[in-house]
């Protein structure tokens, strides 16, 4: 509980400094990413934001961009935890999945952060022809939280800041840990299922929904495991139903597109496997769960994270 007070006080901070003036010696600034250099002469005013939860980073450091992707699964289109940020006037909302450069260049951004996404270096190019554009410095899609704050904070003159608000969530994190000791040493899988591929999409260490949950003390199950040493280069890969016999673990958590959980509950193989055999199992089939565990940020680990690891806790203890 303190780590999510200590959050929501650096948040109540940063909204009541939205106005601030960036010290003069904090620009220009160089930022080197995956794509190039880019360089930010300026304190930003008018910020787009490309790609999943880029506008957490932004919101979470007191400032309001002008334009962010749309969340299709919210009739908002904004992710829940942002909704008490955002005033009028709000965000233009942009397709997401596409690169509208007409759109973007249309709010005459002074900044383009596009961490969280998947832009090649032409596209780079092109929208940086619109303004300074910020890319990962990982790799396509696999930015994670505490890459588009470090960057963002860099971006925005706000590096210390961006800072303490990761601290902030990652002490949250650990106080979850440790509220749930029982669940150190628990092996889970990570997966997906949409309905007629007859395979369950299973994570790898290296994608966000996994890395947290291993930072907690829980270990990718053993045939995961096994997976990963035979694709060391991807996130994760397909098992057919027909083979989950070679996995196993304490917990099965699987997140789900609107439709898809009825039609992954009703396969024979499935409810055969044993995690779900065993009830250890947590679907996340409401936008809520599914959004917050995919883009993790530093306003989504508090707002979802503890419902979350209880669900995991419940589960793996039913499981026993």
């Amino acid at each position: 509980m303190g780590a999510l007070i200590g959050v929501t006080g650096l948040l109540a901070t940063s909204r009541a400094t939205v106005a601030f003036a960036a010290a003069p010696d904090r620009f220009p600034v160089e930022i080197r990413h995956a794509l190039g250099t880019t360089r930010i002469a300026a304190e930003p005013q008018r910020i787009v934001t490309l790609g999943w939860n880029g506008e957490d980073a932004v919101i979470a450091l007191g400032r309001i961009p002008v334009g962010m992707d749309r969340y299709g699964l919210f009739d908002s289109g904004i992710l829940p935890w942002n909704e008490p940020y955002l005033r009028t006037p709000m965000p233009t909302l942009l397709q997401s999945g596409e690169l509208d450069y007409e759109a973007i260049a249309a709010l005459e951004p002074d900044l383009i952060l596009a961490i969280k996404t998947g832009i090649n270096e032409v596209e780079w190019q092109r929208l940086s022809s619109i303004a300074p554009t910020v890319a990962y410095r990982s790799a396509p899609w696999r930015a994670d939280w505490r890459e588009q704050m470090a960057l963002t904070g860099l971006a925005l003159g706000e590096e210390h800041k961006a800072r303490d608000l990761v601290a902030a969530a990652e002490r949250q994190l650990q106080s979850l840990a440790d509220a749930h000791p029982d669940l150190k040493g628990e092996t889970f899988i990570f997966g997906s299922y949409f309905p007629g591929e007859g395979s369950l999409g299973v994570y790898f260490a290296s994608d966000p929904r996994v890395r947290e949950l291993l930072g907690m003390g829980l270990r990718l199950a053993p045939g995961i495991e096994a997976l990963m040493a035979a694709e060391p280069d991807v996130n994760g890969t397909g098992v057919s139903l027909e083979d989950l016999d070679r996995l196993d673990a304490d917990v099965l958590i699987v997140w789900y597109g609107p439709g898809a959980r009825a039609d992954a509950e009703s396969q024979p193989l499935l409810q055969a496997f044993g995690p779900m055999r065993r009830g250890a199992y947590v679907p996340l089939d409401d936008p809520v769960s599914v959004w917050a565990t995919s883009a993790v940020s530093v306003l989504s680990i508090p707002y979802a994270f503890p419902n979350f690891v209880g669900r995991i806790a419940a589960a793996a203890a039913k499981g026993r």
